[in-house]
Order: C-alpha cells, then structure tokens, then sequence
C-alpha cells in the first residue's frame, strides 16, 4: 500500500468557532445481557445547523471504537492493503464511516463484563461552516459502561487509543522521521521541533 502524506505547519481554527458543532447520544440497545449473545451499540451522530461534512472532503463522521476482552465486535478484521483499499482505508470493525443516523454497531459478548469494562469510542468529523470557510476537525471521545440500556458520557480526548495495536497519544513524544511531499521533495519533522506546531495527515480513499 502506498500512501501520500503530507507534513505542514498547524493552522487552528478561528477563536469564535462553536466548540460543541457535532451532537453525539449513544446507549446499549438491551434489556438484559448474556454470554454468547450479540448486541448493539446505537449512535445518534448530528451536526449543528448550518455545519455539514459534504464539502469538507470526508463524507461523514468517522467511528474509532476500543472494547474490553469481553467483547467482540461483529465483523472481519481487515488487514491487507486490498482489503483496506475496497473499504477506503478503514479497519473494519474498529474505524467505520457513520452513514446511517442512528447506526448499530454490533457486538458479542465473550465473557461475563467485569465492573469496570465497557466501550470507548471516538467520532471524528472533518466539517465546514455552509457559506463561510471556516472549516474544522473535530473529535470527541466517549465511554458507556456494559449494562442493559446504558448510555454514553463524554470524557476526555487525550487518550484516542482504538482497535488493535498502540497508537501514539496526544502529549507522547514523537520520533524524529522525514516524509514525502507532494512534489516528491522529502521534509523532516526536526525542521520544526520546538518552533511550530505541526499536522501530519494522509489522502484517504474517498474519492
């Protein structure tokens, strides 16, 4: 696989831009729950009026889920370039478009939930202020508990980790590393430690 990634300065939005622009509920469709069954994880993603992810260059917002070895979501786990390809990009079941609102995610349970157990979960949404050019990233992390109709709380983002492997988080301290440009040039990441901050994204598969 063979991706274009792009390292610039970070440009941050506009001071007056609303913080709470992406609306999220979520709870546990269930009224009890048994080892061995499956469930689903309802989410209700809305923008506010006036803000829409169709011109922001990614059609929706993303879900980024993390469960507890009690757990299992329903659904192949993709791993090779091609089968990454034929779903943009995407580790299904743990990163997915939200196309439907509301949208079930479905899981197992593989064992009895301890106490503290339950899904974390992230939404990403890349959107843009209609008629205006404020564009904006945002993403919001939540955890909801494993019990029937629990619903979901915000909590706080620093910590994204999602799926299967480790991620760097938010304040971990990144490894010098040098990436192409789109016009083949190579930039360094130590080139702006300690002077800037920086944004370092990839061309997804959308279009």
């Amino acid at each position: 696989m063979t991706s274009l990634f792009v390292l610039w300065p970070l440009l941050l939005p506009a001071a007056g831009m609303p913080r709470d622009v992406v609306r999220v509920s979520a709870h546990i469709d269930a009224d009890r729950l048994e080892v061995g069954q499956e469930y689903a994880l309802v989410l209700d993603v809305r923008l506010k009026d006036g803000w829409s992810s169709s011109g922001s260059g990614v059609p929706n917002a993303i879900l980024q889920i993390k469960v507890p070895r009690s757990v299992e979501l329903v659904g192949k786990v993709l791993k090779t370039p091609k089968e990454l390809a034929r779903n943009e990009y995407l580790r299904a079941p743990f990163e997915r478009l939200i196309k439907d609102n509301p949208t079930r995610v479905m899981f197992k349970l593989l064992g009895k939930p301890r106490k503290k157990d339950g899904l974390r979960f992230n939404i990403l949404a890349y959107v843009h202020h209609e008629g205006t050019d404020d564009y904006a990233f945002i993403r919001r992390r939540y955890k909801i508990r494993l019990k029937p109709e629990a619903r979901a709380s915000r909590i706080s983002p620093r910590r994204s980790d999602w799926g299967v492997g480790k991620e760097l988080q938010l304040q971990d301290k990144a490894v010098s590393f040098k990436l192409p440009r789109a016009d083949g040039t190579r930039l360094s990441l130590k080139k702006y430690l300690g002077k800037k901050n920086v944004v370092v994204t990839t061309y997804r598969a959308f279009w």
